[in-house]
């Protein structure tokens, strides 16, 4: 497929591997503010919007990369507010306490564009996450561990957290950071 990752996550990027797709990794630096009282779904599909856009202003006067699509995502965690990465322990320590014993929500948007004409789709999914009720010492743990830092909602459903997940409804890779669920037909046109 000609496939642009507007990304540098390599969650991203096994989950496209997988599904048999090799992209070309373009990353975009861009202002993630969101304005105040922004739901869920707005979230994600604007965060994922502006890095794809990004992307395509950088491309779309190169002639290598006609006949391509940008696909950029942006994932969240929700539980009464966006909880995105963790600034430092206290935070990973608020997230994972609030989380515990109940559901929260992971969302992802994603945006595609096609370099040749311009065109935009964005979508998004929803996944409910819910965890079991793990201890204090479980989150005095984890913490102490590299991978809550630089993960939405301070945890991986990957790696180690993912013994504290009871149950999930909706889509696993979703959760991981990339819904290929939603955006294969619309990739299909780009297979080589």
């Amino acid at each position: 497929m000609k496939i642009i990752l507007a990304s540098s996550s390599p969650r991203r990027l096994e989950i496209l591997n997988k599904h048999g797709v090799e992209p070309v990794i373009l990353p975009q630096d861009t202002d993630e503010s969101l304005p105040e009282g922004i739901g869920m779904t707005e979230a994600v599909e604007m965060l994922a919007a502006a890095k794809t856009r990004a992307c395509y202003d950088s491309v779309k006067d190169d002639p290598a990369y006609s006949g391509f699509v940008i696909l950029g995502a942006d994932t969240i965690v929700w539980k009464g507010e966006i909880m995105g990465k963790p600034v430092d322990k206290a935070d990973a320590w608020r997230m994972l306490d609030k989380i515990r014993g109940t559901f929260h929500y992971v969302v992802t948007g994603v945006c595609l564009i096609d370099v040749s004409s311009g065109s935009e789709t964005v979508m998004n999914d929803v996944t409910t996450v819910h965890c079991v009720n793990y201890s204090d010492a479980d989150i005095e743990d984890y913490i102490s561990r590299e991978e809550p830092y630089d993960k939405a909602g301070s945890y991986a459903i990957q790696g180690y957290f993912g013994r504290y997940i009871d149950h999930i409804d909706g889509d696993y890779e979703n959760v991981v950071g990339l819904p290929f669920h939603i955006i294969e037909a619309a990739l299909e046109p780009y297979r080589e």
